[in-house]
């Protein structure tokens, strides 16, 4: 994994635990935004970074 994606998971899980980090968490609907917010970006990132990973060890060409 390269760093940036290694950044983007760790600020996925950074938004997951802001609400009771940072003591707002009885505000819900803030609570719930960062919460979803987090899983989409730790998720997205890795994501991106396997299908990235994927088409580098594949060649990215025909041989003949």
């Amino acid at each position: 994994m390269n760093r940036y994606a290694w950044l983007g998971i760790i600020f996925g899980i950074w938004l997951i635990i802001a609400p009771f980090v940072l003591g707002y968490s009885h505000v819900v609907n803030a609570m719930w935004n960062d919460i979803i917010l987090g899983i989409l970006v730790a998720v997205g990132s890795y994501l991106t970074n396997a299908e990235t990973r994927g088409a580098r060890v594949g060649g990215g060409g025909e041989t003949k």
